[in-house]
């Protein structure tokens, strides 16, 4: 079976692809290297087209291998590189999908498509557990970004009969992330075990997923998904706050370090961000990692990366 994943050399996309590999599988990364990483696809056996999805040759390599799945995760996951820069984030998260999509339009409209969307797009508003149905009020360039994408995978399933599917996801984490909460806070411990700067007051809750986990829907979703523009939360079943994060991570480092909170925020961030995950566990999903043992594996990587 041939399968592509576009932005298979970064973070997430490469946990996927190592997945993915095995006998009977052909895999191709989509990458353009912008982020991603050669180190992050060693040892795996898969072809590597470096382009990005807007470059014609995409829609040609597509029309030839016709893969059965596209897991699509390229794009840039970073939301203050979105602040600073929206016009790019639009580039890269919005219009290199729609890319992506009008060429399985035009060359191969049998191939399934699952976006990697974001759980950013519901916005601040978290009274209780997001579900699917909620409204969405994106506060960030990068939400809206991903929320149109998100939008015209729906058109593209109902106006072309395209087979596509979104998954929002929540918090991750995991080994070759080098970006976002939880790796932050294990390189500051690391940098200063005295003392631990934190943004807000620590009461911001999230509940995070260890990057095993988030492959483990992908890979649920593309078998058991009915591919109609259908979206799908994506998140850990463990809410746990910053501070309470932070303690956790300490511990796996085996510190203690004064937590010193800034009581700042970051634009686009919101105070509770976690998600109610009923559908996908009606397709049969269960978290794997839990977050204790996510996040000591995360701390074991990062350590072994520094050494």
């Amino acid at each position: 079976m041939s399968v592509w994943v576009t932005g298979g050399a970064g973070f997430l996309g490469s946990h996927v692809v190592e997945a993915l590999v095995g006998p009977g599988q052909d895999v191709t990364v989509v990458d353009d290297f912008s982020t991603g990483l050669d180190e992050n696809l060693a040892g795996l056996a898969v072809n590597t087209f470096r382009h990005a999805l807007q470059d014609a040759a995409v829609e040609g390599l597509l029309g030839r291998e016709r893969p059965s799945v596209i897991f699509h995760l390229a794009g840039d996951a970073l939301v203050s590189r979105s602040v600073e820069d929206p016009s790019s984030d639009c580039e890269r998260n919005l219009l290199a999908t729609l890319a992506l999509l009008e060429a399985v339009r035009r060359t191969s409209p049998e191939t399934k498509v699952l976006f990697a969307s974001t759980g950013a797009v519901y916005g601040d508003r978290a009274e209780r557990p997001f579900v699917e149905t909620d409204g969405v009020w994106p506060i960030s360039p990068y939400a809206v970004a991903k929320l149109a994408a998100e939008r015209y995978c729906y058109a593209f399933a109902h106006t072309y009969g395209l087979r596509t599917c979104s998954l929002r996801l929540f918090s991750i984490y995991g080994p070759r992330q080098t970006k976002q909460v939880v790796y932050d806070l294990i390189r500051k411990i690391h940098a200063n075990p005295e003392e631990l700067p934190l943004f807000g007051d620590g009461t911001q809750e999230r509940d995070f997923s260890h990057a095993k986990n988030i492959v483990d829907a992908f890979l649920l979703a593309a078998e058991k998904a009915e591919f109609h523009g259908e979206v799908f939360n994506v998140a850990g079943d463990e809410i746990v706050s910053i501070r309470g994060l932070a303690e956790m991570l300490c511990d796996a480092m085996g510190v203690r370090p004064r937590l010193a909170f800034t009581g700042q925020t970051r634009p686009g961030d919101s105070q509770r961000w976690v998600a109610d995950t009923a559908l996908l566990r009606a397709l049969g999903y269960r978290p794997r990692v839990s977050l204790r043992d996510g996040l000591r594996d995360t701390v074991e990587w990062y350590l072994r990366s520094k050494s």
